[in-house]
């Protein structure tokens, strides 16, 4: 398995200058405009404060664009409940029980559980780890170069 094309500013191997400048160009027709990166008014306080930090960090490498809005503004959302969720289960006992004597888990532990894989899953979309920003960029097929010599050795066959 081919490993994921680096963006050619984390790009560390040898790379022509033809091929860095086309790179580069292929990495500018996938952007579009960040203009209205700015959080919905149904985010909580805290959730818009994270979406604040998120496009502040994510403009010094101008990661996010305007597509990216509603897979923010999901992941900042569930980081909200998230944090409010654990701040509950850190104060209060994660296992009740019942009228009838039984044992049973808070359903603020299965909503826990759903914002971290909610959040999990919109910080891969948006790149938010370095892993997953690398593996953001498509690769491009590489045409193979033919080799001039070819014409010489015949159809394979000996007289």
């Amino acid at each position: 398995m081919a490993r994921p094309r680096k963006v050619i500013s984390m790009s560390t191997g040898k790379i022509s200058k033809a091929e860095r400048a086309a790179r580069t160009e292929e990495e500018k027709k996938i952007k579009v405009k960040a203009n209205h990166l700015t959080a919905p008014e149904w985010l909580t306080d805290k959730a818009a404060i994270e979406f604040e930090r998120v496009v502040q960090e994510a403009s010094q490498i101008d990661m996010l664009d305007n597509l990216d809005l509603s897979v923010l503004a999901i992941y900042c959302d569930n980081y909200a409940r998230y944090i409010e969720m654990a701040t509950y289960l850190n104060l209060h006992n994660p296992v009740f029980e019942t009228d009838k004597g039984y044992q049973m888990v808070s359903p603020r532990v299965t909503i826990l559980n759903q914002c971290a894989k909610n959040i999990f899953t919109c910080s891969t979309k948006l790149g938010m780890a370095v892993t997953d920003r690398l593996k953001l960029i498509v690769p491009v097929k590489e045409e193979k170069s033919v080799n001039k010599f070819v014409k010489f050795l015949g159809d394979g066959t000996h007289d």
